[in-house]
């Protein structure tokens, strides 16, 4: 299984069997995204909320055989523009053909690029070939990350360290130390100014509490 970051918070899961997952797609805006949208392929894409820099190439990639996954009101918007969608709601689990699928709370609002309310903001945790991806999409510190953890034990933890919208990375530390991932890649940071952070000093936190981290370039992958 091959995890590709796209920068932001955009990532692609390749499982074992060639089925392409993508999560928060936005390519054609995003100033570090080494693709565009024009160049990305999904079998599946999963959304953890509105906003356009989460969600704004879902269309775009889409194909008729794609399935957009989101929290209900997400998932009716796609589907008023024509896109196989599998609605779900924060806390509900359910099985794909690749894998299962949770989401989580996450303390952030959603909204759509045209103005729409989207539902509530979610985290993503994925179960495929016997490993747990938490992708936590934008959030603040909550401390139900506690309860996450008594209920998930998390292999690759993609956690926002960008502060202003999300965690800082002091914060985010704190969720890793709760959550004890076997990994963690840091992501949603230094697309523009607001969220400007160090994500090397970021790592050197976490692994002052004996916490591994991969500090992903855009474009590149890793095997999981």
């Amino acid at each position: 299984m091959i995890l590709r970051y796209f920068a932001h918070a955009a990532f692609q899961i390749t499982t074992n069997n060639g089925t392409r997952i993508v999560i928060d797609p936005w390519f054609d805006g995003n100033p570090l995204s080494p693709v565009k949208a024009r160049d990305v392929s999904a079998d599946y894409i999963i959304i953890s909320h509105g906003h356009g820099d989460h969600c704004g190439d879902a269309q775009k990639i889409a194909t008729p055989e794609t399935t957009i996954v989101a929290v209900s009101e997400l998932a009716g918007y796609f589907k008023e523009a024509g896109i196989k969608t599998h609605a779900m709601q924060i806390g509900g689990c359910h099985c794909f053909p690749f894998g299962r699928v949770c989401l989580t709370k996450a303390e952030h609002g959603s909204m759509t690029p045209d103005g729409r309310y989207a539902g509530l903001a979610a985290g993503i945790i994925l179960t495929i070939d016997g490993k747990s991806i938490y992708h936590m999409g934008d959030t603040g510190l909550f401390g139900d990350i506690k309860l996450i953890k008594e209920r998930f034990d998390i292999d690759y933890l993609l956690i926002p360290i960008g502060g202003n919208y999300t965690m800082s990375p002091e914060d985010a530390v704190l969720a890793a130390t709760w959550l004890k991932p076997g990994l963690v890649i840091p992501m949603h940071y230094n697309t523009f100014p607001l969220i400007k952070q160090d994500p090397l000093h970021f790592a050197k936190l976490c692994e002052a509490q004996g916490i591994l981290v991969n500090v992903m370039e855009p474009g590149s992958e890793i095997s999981l």
